[in-house]
């Protein structure tokens, strides 16, 4: 049985980074960064969807959330300060920065359910992140920025860790993704692998977490947005971030059922110098 485990002390990187290809799930709780970095994203909030975030569905349309949570994740990605904010968490939490690569901050913006969501706004359908990465040292971090309730998070479903599920990754393509989204008048192409066979949710592990606690798991992990049943609008950070040296060596999560013809680590950043992790690569044919 996957434990989530409590700390408010940080682990050495080697130990937490070995937990969570394990299976392990983590959530840090009590740490000044984060609070600081929550404050800078909440800011970020206001500007963009008004003085109280969890309500712009009550006055903005369906396309305007959109337009608005694009300009918000615009502004946030575009953020310096928020950068310093999170290399500082990182750095509070012992992870050596000179050997880590992130993919950028990302905020998530899931209003209530109405049918009309976006691509961007809508719940995920369950996937690993793994399945459109092929990386397995990937590490996946997420926060929410209000408070969350059951009907509105995140959910993993720690059982399929090591286990099989059907999904589309064998026929999903990180560069017809990029080239679908940056053409205007493109035929819709997916963000993502997904499960092509529902998984169970009496199995799912549903996160109810404070702002402020920060969640970690591989990046192998299944995962999916809890549809938002409640009357206000869920908002999180995420980010991913891969181990240089874990990926030189080969350590990571399991690849149960990925078959995605790519490695993506060109995505992946160093924190310091911006210099990108590596190639787009085929993935090896004996893998």
């Amino acid at each position: 049985m996957t434990v989530l485990y409590q700390l408010a002390t940080p682990l050495p990187e080697a130990e937490r980074n070995a937990r969570l290809y394990r299976g392990e799930l983590i959530v840090f709780r009590s740490f000044d960064a984060m609070a600081q970095l929550t404050d800078k994203l909440r800011a970020h909030c206001f500007s963009h969807l008004g003085n109280d975030p969890t309500r712009a569905h009550q006055s903005m349309s369906p396309i305007k959330i959109e337009h608005a949570s694009e300009a918000l994740r615009t502004a946030v990605r575009n953020d310096s300060d928020v950068d310093l904010a999170w290399r500082q968490v990182l750095s509070e939490l012992h992870t050596d920065l000179d050997d880590t690569y992130g993919d950028g901050t990302f905020i998530r913006v899931q209003p209530p359910r109405s049918g009309e969501e976006g691509e961007r706004t809508g719940p995920l359908r369950a996937h690993r992140d793994t399945w459109g990465s092929n990386l397995p040292a990937q590490i996946n971090w997420w926060t929410p920025l209000y408070d969350t309730t059951p009907e509105r998070t995140l959910a993993l479903f720690p059982g399929y860790f090591t286990q099989i599920i059907e999904n589309d990754s064998a026929d999903w393509n990180f560069q017809e993704m990029v080239r679908a989204y940056r053409a205007k008048n493109a035929p819709d192409y997916p963000l993502l692998p997904t499960a092509t066979k529902v998984p169970c949710w009496e199995d799912a592990l549903v996160v109810s977490l404070l702002p402020g606690d920060l969640l970690c798991f591989s990046g192998a992990h299944l995962h999916a947005s809890v549809p938002n049943t409640t009357r206000l609008t869920r908002l999180s950070f995420e980010t991913r971030t891969v181990n240089r040296s874990d990926m030189s060596a080969g350590s990571g999560a399991p690849n149960v059922d990925g078959s995605a013809p790519f490695m993506t680590p060109q995505i992946f950043r160093h924190l310091l110098n911006g210099q990108r992790l590596g190639e787009l690569a085929l993935v090896s044919p004996t893998r």
